[in-house]
């Protein structure tokens, strides 16, 4: 059987592994003055004890001087359990025994039942309690700290996505400085590109800077809420000031070429140009073959024999010229 107890907030703990004893009942009952010893054997003896009558630290107090080395106060005329506490400071720091306190229907079971006269022997065994300040505490406070920096690094995010999204629309004042046109027939517009359906006389164009026209109800969401483009050219409707400095930037980054030459006249380049042109029309496609070499038969006007290019002092030395083919010399390449 099992009984339920609470254990007293003085004196030692109960043992892990519990307190196995024989149960005795005290004399005198209550316990208010020194209790009769137990039998003298080496067994272990736990003293039943009735409430009232005095403070709970006396009662266990004595049990302790008589020998029991364990106190079961139970209450009477109700199952209630109560918190045994100390009135005498002095008396509980000599306090070393265990006691816990229970219900009278407990305390009758026990009495008849499993009492040292009767051979029975009782375990008082504590009540495991998870200790759950101790690891809750800790575990909130991680828990805490890990949502707090997926807060702070969802509404950064956001605000990221905001500036986005907002450098990529237009805003309201953006939008009102975008011209508007009241449709009328003969106009060069003729179906929107959004809707596609045919403009009516009376219609709200909304007329961007690329010269294409929309409904405003058609395109100024798309501005507002999705890209400062138009539709159909992407082109953008108004440029930012990140767009000129990149263009700014472009633009300087292009070398200017000189105008005048240092200390003269200013250069012609168009007459430079010419020149190259001409130089290298001159440039032969074909480059001379050598003398050694046998050129093709030549026809015409190309057999005409052309002076050679050796060095006079070289025929002197050799005494006669070489026979020469009649195209053994190089002739000009038709460009």
């Amino acid at each position: 059987m099992q009984f339920s107890d609470l254990p007293a907030v003085f004196g030692y703990p109960l043992p892990r592994e519990g307190l196995v004893g024989l149960l005795v009942e005290a004399r005198p009952v209550n316990a208010c003055l020194p209790l009769q010893a137990p039998p003298s054997n080496s067994s272990v003896f736990i003293a039943l004890v009735r409430r009232f009558n005095c403070s709970f630290d006396v009662k266990v107090f004595h049990a302790q001087q008589a020998g029991f080395l364990g106190v079961i106060v139970h209450n009477i005329g109700s199952d209630d359990l109560l918190n045994m506490v100390w009135e005498d400071e002095q008396l509980r720091r000599h306090i070393t025994v265990p006691s816990v306190f229970t219900g009278e229907t407990a305390a009758t079971y026990l009495r008849s039942l499993f009492t040292y006269e009767r051979g029975g022997h009782i375990i008082l065994v504590p009540e495991y309690m998870f200790p759950l300040g101790y690891y809750l505490i800790p575990f909130t406070g991680v828990v805490g700290v890990v949502i707090a920096v997926m807060c702070t690094i969802l509404i950064v995010r956001c605000v990221q996505h905001r500036k986005r999204m907002r450098k990529d629309r237009l805003s309201k004042e953006q939008l009102k400085k975008i011209p508007l046109h009241k449709y009328e027939k003969g106009d060069e517009y003729d179906v929107c590109a959004i809707c596609l359906e045919e403009y009516e006389d009376g219609d709200r164009l909304r007329i961007l800077p690329c010269s294409h026209a929309y409904h405003c109800k058609c395109v100024d969401p798309w501005l507002t809420q999705t890209k400062k483009t138009c539709p159909v050219c992407k082109q953008r409707v108004v440029r930012s000031p990140e767009d000129t400095d990149s263009e700014g930037e472009d633009g300087g980054s292009t070398p200017a070429r000189p105008t005048l030459s240092e200390g003269g006249p200013p250069l012609d380049l168009g007459h430079e140009q010419e020149e190259e042109e001409e130089d290298s029309e001159r440039t032969p496609l074909l480059r001379p073959l050598p003398s050694t070499a046998m050129g093709p038969p030549c026809f015409g006007s190309m057999a005409r024999s052309v002076p050679s290019s050796s060095p006079q002092g070289l025929l002197e030395e050799g005494g006669e010229e070489p026979p020469r083919s009649p195209c053994s010399q190089s002739q000009p390449s038709l460009v």
